[in-house]
Protein backbone atom coordinates (compact mmCIF):
# COMPACT_ATOMS: atom_id res chain seq x y z
CA UNK A 1 0.00 0.00 0.00
CA UNK A 2 1.42 3.68 -0.58
CA UNK A 3 1.64 6.42 1.47
CA UNK A 4 -0.58 9.71 0.96
CA UNK A 5 2.44 11.96 0.05
CA UNK A 6 -0.56 14.85 0.37
CA UNK A 7 -1.02 14.46 4.16
CA UNK A 8 1.69 14.97 5.95
CA UNK A 9 2.19 13.19 9.59
CA UNK A 10 0.94 15.16 12.38
CA UNK A 11 4.42 14.86 14.33
CA UNK A 12 5.97 16.87 11.34
CA UNK A 13 4.69 20.09 12.10
CA UNK A 14 5.93 20.14 15.84
CA UNK A 15 9.35 18.93 14.99
CA UNK A 16 9.61 21.32 12.07
CA UNK A 17 8.69 24.46 15.00
CA UNK A 18 11.09 22.67 17.68
CA UNK A 19 13.93 22.66 14.76
CA UNK A 20 12.98 26.02 14.00
CA UNK A 21 13.15 27.58 17.68
CA UNK A 22 16.31 25.72 18.52
CA UNK A 23 18.08 27.25 15.36
CA UNK A 24 16.47 30.70 17.04
CA UNK A 25 18.04 30.17 20.47
CA UNK A 26 21.19 28.67 18.85
CA UNK A 27 21.48 32.17 16.38
CA UNK A 28 20.60 34.16 19.52
CA UNK A 29 23.04 32.95 21.50
CA UNK A 30 25.75 33.57 18.98
CA UNK A 31 24.31 37.03 18.61
CA UNK A 32 25.04 37.34 22.62
CA UNK A 33 28.32 36.32 22.54
CA UNK A 34 29.53 38.73 20.38
CA UNK A 35 27.68 41.14 21.35
CA UNK A 36 29.60 40.76 24.91
CA UNK A 37 32.67 40.79 23.20
CA UNK A 38 31.51 44.23 21.69
CA UNK A 39 30.15 45.05 25.37
CA UNK A 40 33.87 44.24 27.04
CA UNK A 41 35.84 46.24 24.30
CA UNK A 42 33.61 49.21 24.01
CA UNK A 43 34.19 49.52 28.38
CA UNK A 44 37.54 48.95 28.04
CA UNK A 45 38.14 51.38 25.58
CA UNK A 46 35.84 53.72 27.46
CA UNK A 47 38.49 54.57 30.02
CA UNK A 48 41.71 55.52 28.08
CA UNK A 49 39.16 57.60 26.36
CA UNK A 50 37.70 59.37 28.90
CA UNK A 51 41.29 59.59 30.27
CA UNK A 52 42.28 61.39 27.50
CA UNK A 53 39.26 63.70 27.58
CA UNK A 54 40.21 64.86 30.76
CA UNK A 55 43.78 65.09 29.95
CA UNK A 56 42.87 67.64 27.48
CA UNK A 57 40.69 69.31 28.96
CA UNK A 58 43.46 69.95 31.58
CA UNK A 59 46.19 71.12 29.32
CA UNK A 60 43.70 72.90 26.94
CA UNK A 61 42.59 75.78 29.58
CA UNK A 62 39.28 74.72 28.63
CA UNK A 63 38.73 74.14 32.83
CA UNK A 64 40.13 78.23 33.00
CA UNK A 65 38.08 79.45 30.80
CA UNK A 66 34.94 77.59 32.32
CA UNK A 67 35.50 78.42 35.71
CA UNK A 68 35.66 82.60 34.70
CA UNK A 69 31.79 82.21 34.44
CA UNK A 70 31.53 81.58 37.80
CA UNK A 71 34.26 83.75 38.98
CA UNK A 72 33.33 87.19 36.95
CA UNK A 73 29.97 86.57 35.50
CA UNK A 74 29.77 90.33 34.81
CA UNK A 75 33.25 90.23 32.24
CA UNK A 76 31.79 86.70 30.46
CA UNK A 77 28.25 88.66 29.80
CA UNK A 78 29.96 91.57 28.54
CA UNK A 79 32.31 90.26 26.40
CA UNK A 80 30.30 87.11 25.73
CA UNK A 81 31.30 86.70 21.47
CA UNK A 82 35.23 86.75 22.61
CA UNK A 83 34.39 84.34 25.71
CA UNK A 84 32.45 82.00 23.75
CA UNK A 85 35.20 81.71 20.46
CA UNK A 86 37.73 81.20 23.48
CA UNK A 87 36.09 78.43 25.05
CA UNK A 88 34.72 77.19 21.79
CA UNK A 89 38.54 76.85 20.51
CA UNK A 90 39.77 75.47 23.96
CA UNK A 91 37.29 72.58 23.39
CA UNK A 92 39.11 69.22 22.45
CA UNK A 93 36.90 68.63 20.03
CA UNK A 94 38.22 65.37 18.72
CA UNK A 95 38.21 63.58 22.44
CA UNK A 96 34.86 64.42 22.46
CA UNK A 97 34.00 62.59 19.57
CA UNK A 98 35.60 59.62 20.61
CA UNK A 99 34.08 59.54 23.60
CA UNK A 100 30.91 60.46 22.63
CA UNK A 101 31.89 57.22 19.61
CA UNK A 102 32.85 54.87 22.47
CA UNK A 103 30.08 55.30 24.44
CA UNK A 104 27.17 55.24 21.41
CA UNK A 105 28.91 51.41 20.86
CA UNK A 106 28.44 50.57 24.73
CA UNK A 107 25.09 51.69 24.94
CA UNK A 108 23.98 50.04 21.52
CA UNK A 109 25.37 46.89 21.98
CA UNK A 110 24.00 46.81 26.14
CA UNK A 111 20.52 47.79 23.76
CA UNK A 112 21.14 44.70 21.23
CA UNK A 113 22.50 42.50 24.55
CA UNK A 114 19.49 43.05 26.03
CA UNK A 115 16.72 42.07 23.60
CA UNK A 116 18.32 38.96 22.31
CA UNK A 117 18.69 37.68 26.31
CA UNK A 118 15.05 37.90 26.17
CA UNK A 119 15.02 36.67 23.04
CA UNK A 120 16.41 33.33 24.40
CA UNK A 121 14.74 33.50 27.80
CA UNK A 122 11.43 33.49 25.54
CA UNK A 123 11.97 30.75 23.79
CA UNK A 124 12.93 28.44 26.63
CA UNK A 125 9.33 29.00 27.92
CA UNK A 126 7.76 28.55 24.56
CA UNK A 127 9.08 25.33 23.41
CA UNK A 128 7.42 22.86 22.08
CA UNK A 129 8.05 19.66 23.66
Amino acid sequence: MAKDLTNPSPELFLKVMKRIRREERVLAIKKITFLSTILVASLAGLIPAVKMLVEELQSSGFVYFASLIFSDFEIVKDYWQSFSLAILGALPAVSIALCFAVLLILLQSVKALSKNIKIVSNIKHLAIR
